[in-house]
């Protein structure tokens, strides 16, 4: 190493330790150009340009390096790294394991090779890893979420909720802990304990819409369902593409009895993806409110053979959410008794069978509540003025 590339080399790991990323990047740049055959600047590079998010450039220079020194391990373990955040499943697990059989304590390739494992699916097979690594950083949050994110696949939730429960202790603003104690807690129905988490966690990440969507499935089960409607226009703002807050603002909607809205987000879902079924089963779900038997069984058979919407089926969707518009009820109705719901379920109005869910089942109108006011489920905060923050933190327009 020369003298001028080790006054740039010693410059950039400054720069790294005092936080300014970018410009220790420049610096370490420079000192490569400076000496191009030194690993040690080689390696240091290559790592400012992966956590800088320069994947490809970090990758490539990675490769270089494990091509030159076989037995470099933490820049095979970085490679690997880099190819999990592009999405190289194949080749991250391979060069973790080369590491992990050289190395069996190496804590990179521990957690990367976890991750692997859980993105394919396999969590029996992370939770090892994960298990070996909780033992060697028993008190990391990132560490004991990974490790809970394998208990709660592997249908262990009380270990994942104490390992999520620990992670928060270590640091109570760590989101991913928040997200999968949030997860797991909702499987629970401990909606109280979601709705706080995932308020904590909306605040951390802005731009997130996972939070929302879980506040408002928290807010749903509690039957709160004006808060749990305006959770799901927040994350669907921030996700205009998601199937799943249109299919969950599809649900909503037919509560309030809003035919129209529950009719648009649904064919919202399914224009986004057409061999998705959850979006078809909302709108049969839809239709079905509506009365519209004979439909909504064509939409439903049209979903179990793998078919996309009939034009038909479409041109009436679209004239019933337009004629719905001006008539919607805000106000959301009484959740109704679930075993009724249960048996409605599976029928759609007329008595024929229904492929729909428990969770999207029909809900068989009773012509005397056209005249009838909907009971109105009690909002989480009083709505005594006209303009109040509801649980969100933003502004609601009172709607009755």
């Amino acid at each position: 190493m020369t003298a001028a590339a080790r006054k740039a080399f010693e410059e950039a790991i400054a720069l790294e330790n005092s936080g300014n990323l970018d410009r220790a990047l420049v610096s370490y740049l420079k000192a490569q150009e400076l000496s191009p055959d030194d690993t040690e600047i080689a390696y240091r590079t290559a790592s400012a340009l992966l956590q800088t998010g320069y994947l490809d450039e970090a990758q490539s220079q990675l490769r270089r390096i494990v091509f030159a020194e076989p037995d470099h391990l933490n820049a095979r373990a970085s490679l690997g790294n880099c190819q999990l955040l592009l999405g190289d499943m194949v080749n991250a697990r391979q060069n973790f394991a080369d590491v992990l059989a050289q190395a069996p304590d190496n804590r990179n390739a521990l957690y990367g090779l976890a991750s692997v494992l859980l993105k394919e699916d396999k969590p029996e097979e992370a939770a090892a890893p994960a298990r070996r690594l909780v033992e060697l950083l028993p008190d990391t949050p990132a560490v004991l979420s990974l490790f809970a994110d394998t208990q709660a696949r592997v249908d262990q939730k009380a270990a994942a909720i104490a390992a999520y429960r620990k992670a928060l202790k270590a640091d109570p603003n760590y989101g991913p802990a928040l997200i999968g104690l949030s997860q797991t807690l909702l499987l629970r129905k401990r909606f109280d304990e979601v709705i706080e988490l995932t308020i904590r966690a909306s605040e951390r990440a802005p731009a997130d819409p996972l939070p929302l969507d879980l506040l408002s499935d928290a807010l749903a089960g509690k039957g709160a369902w004006e808060d749990a409607r305006e959770a799901a226009l927040a994350a669907l703002k921030l996700s205009p593409r998601s199937i799943q807050t249109h299919v969950r603002l599809s649900s909503i909607a037919r509560k309030f009895g809003d035919h129209g809205a529950a009719l648009k987000h649904a064919l919202a879902a399914h224009d986004l993806d057409k061999s998705a079924k959850e979006p078809l089963n909302a709108l049969g779900a839809a239709l079905a409110a509506l009365k519209y038997s004979n439909q909504a069984r064509s939409v439903l058979t049209a979903m179990s053979r793998g078919d996309g919407l009939e034009p038909a089926i479409r041109e009436l969707v679209e004239g019933l959410a337009d004629a719905d518009k001006n008539r919607t009820r805000t106000r959301p109705v009484t959740e109704p008794d679930s075993s009724a719901e249960e048996n409605q379920s599976s029928q759609t109005p007329d008595g024929t069978p229904s492929q729909m869910s428990e969770t999207e089942g029909t809900q068989q109108p009773k012509s005397s509540q056209e005249n009838e006011k909907p009971a109105v489920s009690k909002p989480l905060l009083s709505t005594d003025s006209d303009q109040l923050p509801n649980v969100l933190g933003l502004r609601r327009q009172d709607r009755s």
